[in-house]
C-alpha cells in the first residue's frame, strides 16, 4: 500500500515527504534528548539531597519548557498563516538547533550556582517556543501537500519522524551508555546528544529551503484568529485538544520519557535504551499503516479502536515496570502499547489538521495542539516519576487510562473527516460536534 502511493507521488509531494520528515526528525531529536538525558544531566544543573529529586527537578524543567509551546503556536503560528510554512519550518529548526547548541555548552552548577539551572529552563522555554510553532507548520504543510485519499498516510509522516527523532536519541544513548562509563555520563557525555542535536538542525534548514509553498497568501490571514478560530471553528478545537491530550500523554510516558522512567525503577542504563529503541524501531514501522488504515476505513473508527486498546495494555506495561522490572520484562512493557499507540498517532494529525480552514492551520490548530501537549504530555514524566516513586504507579495508570476513555468519547461524537475536502474558509457552527 506505501509503496504503491510511493510511485505515484509527484516530485513536489515527494520533497514535502523528505522535508517534513528530516526537519520534524531533527527538532524531535532536540526535544526528546532533555527528556532521554535528565537522568544524568540533572544532578549538574538541579543539585538536590537525592538523585531521584534532582531528576525530578530536571524533570520539572521539562514540563515548564511546554509552557512555552503555547506561546509559540501563537506567535509563530502567525507567521506559518501570514508569510507561508516554508518561513515558519525554517525559523523553527533554526531556533531549536541554537537552543540545543546552548544546552550543551552550558556550565554546570558547579562553575555557576544556581545561574546553571535558569539557563537550562531558558533554553528550554526557547525550545518550547520554537515547537510550537512547527507543529502547526509541519502539519499544515504535509496535509496540503497530501493527495486526497492519502491523507492521513501522508501526515502520518509527522508522527513517525517525532518518533525518529526519539529514535535517534534512543540510539546514541545506547551508544554512550555502552562506551562510557556512568561518571563519565554524568560528567560530559551526556552534552554529546545536544551538541549533535545542533549540528543535524543546520542539516535539516537547508533541507526545508528547497521545498515549495503550499498556503494560497492571496487570501488574507484573520487578523485576530484565536477569537475567530474560537467563535467559529470551537468543535476542531475541542476535537484538537482532547484527542491530543491522551496522544501525547501516551508519548511522553511510554516513547519519549520511558528511558527516564525504565532508570527510576532500577533497570540498568543499556536495557533501558535498548528496549525503548526496539519500541520506536516498531513504530516506525507501525505508525504509517495506523494512518493507512484509517485513509480506508476512516478516522474515527481506527481513533476509537487506538484509545480503547491503550486503557487495556497502558496498565499492563506500567504493571510489569513495577513489579519486574527485569531485561525481559522491560522489553515487553516497552512494546505492549505499541500497536495502539500507534493506530491513535498514526491517524490523529490528519483527523485533526483537516478541521480547520487554511488561514487558521498555524493558529487554530497549532494552539490547541500545543496546549494539549503543555498541560498533559509536559507534565508526564514528572507525574510519571513522582507516583513511581511513592510506590503508587497504579495512580498514574488510572490517570492514563481516563484521558484515553475521554478521548474515545470526543472521538465517538465527531463527524467523521477522511472522506470529505478539508475544511475551507467557511465557518462550521459552534454547536456541532466536532
Amino acid at each position: 500500500m506505501l509503496g504503491s502511493m510511493a510511485t505515484s507521488l509527484t516530485t513536489q509531494q515527494k520533497r514535502a515527504a523528505i522535508a517534513g520528515a528530516v526537519g520534524n526528525t531533527v527538532e524531535w531529536f532536540d526535544w526528546s534528548t532533555y527528556a532521554l538525558f535528565a537522568v544524568y544531566f540533572g544532578p549538574q544543573f538541579f543539585p538536590a539531597s537525592s538523585p531521584t529529586t534532582a531528576v525530578l527537578q530536571s524533570l520539572a524543567v521539562f514540563a515548564v519548557g511546554f509552557v512555552a509551546r503555547p506561546v509559540g503556536s501563537v506567535v509563530l503560528g502567525r507567521v506559518t498563516d501570514r508569510l507561508g510554512r516554508r518561513t515558519a519550518l525554517a525559523v523553527t529548526i533554526l531556533i531549536t538547533a541554537a537552543a540545543s547548541f546552548g544546552i550543551g555548552l552550558l556550565p554546570t552548577g558547579a562553575s555557576i550556582g544556581v545561574a546553571a539551572g535558569l539557563l537550562v529552563l531558558l533554553l528550554r522555554l526557547i525550545q518550547g517556543f520554537a515547537l510550537g510553532g512547527e507543529t502547526g507548520a509541519a502539519s499544515a504543510f504535509l496535509a496540503e501537500s497530501a493527495p486526497s485519499n492519502r491523507r492521513a498516510t501522508f501526515t502520518s509522516i509527522y508522527s513517525t519522524s517525532v518518533v525518529l527523532g526519539t529514535l535517534l536519541g534512543v540510539l546514541l544513548g545506547t551508544g554512550l551508555t555502552l562506551t562510557l562509563s556512568r561518571a563519565q555520563l554524568d560528567s560530559f557525555g551526556w552534552r554529546i546528544p545536544f551538541i549533535f542535536g545542533g549540528i543535524l538542525g543546520i542539516v535539516g534548514l537547508f533541507v526545508r529551503r528547497s521545498i515549495s509553498e503550499t498556503l494560497d497568501r492571496e487570501t488574507p490571514a484573520p487578523k485576530r484568529p484565536l477569537v475567530l478560530a474560537w467563535r467559529e471553528w470551537r468543535p476542531a478545537m475541542l476535537f484538537t485538544f482532547f484527542v491530543m491530550s491522551a496522544v501525547t500523554l501516551g508519548f511522553f510516558t511510554f516513547v519519549a520519557g520511558f528511558t527516564s522512567f525504565a532508570v527510576s525503577r532500577g533497570v540498568d542504563d543499556s536495557t533501558a535504551f535498548l528496549a525503548n529503541g526496539v519500541s520506536l524501531v516498531a513504530l516506525i514501522v507501525l505508525i504509517p499503516l495506523g494512518g493507512a488504515l484509517s485513509d480506508r476505513l476512516g478516522r474515527r473508527p481506527v481513533l476509537i479502536a487506538g484509545f480503547v486498546g491503550l486503557i487495556v495494555t497502558m496498565p499492563i506495561s506500567l504493571a510489569l515496570m513495577s513489579i519486574a522490572p527485569d531485561a525481559w520484562t522491560v522489553y515487553v512493557a516497552s512494546l505492549v502499547v505499541d500497536i495502539p499507540f500507534a493506530a491513535a498517532f498514526g491517524t490523529a494529525i490528519a483527523a485533526m489538521v483537516e478541521r480547520f480552514p487554511p488561514h487558521l492551520r498555524g493558529t487554530g490548530f497549532g494552539f490547541s495542539y500545543a496546549m494539549a501537549t503543555a498541560i498533559f504530555g509536559g507534565t508526564a514524566p514528572f507525574v510519571a516519576a513522582f507516583f513511581s516513586g511513592h510506590g503508587s504507579a497504579w495512580v498514574f495508570g488510572l490517570y492514563l487510562c481516563l484521558m484515553c476513555a475521554i478521548a474515545a468519547v470526543v472521538t465517538w461524537r465527531s463527524r467523521e473527516t477522511a472522506f470529505s475536502p478539508m475544511a475551507s474558509d467557511e465557518p462550521e457552527a459552534v454547536t456541532q460536534v466536532a
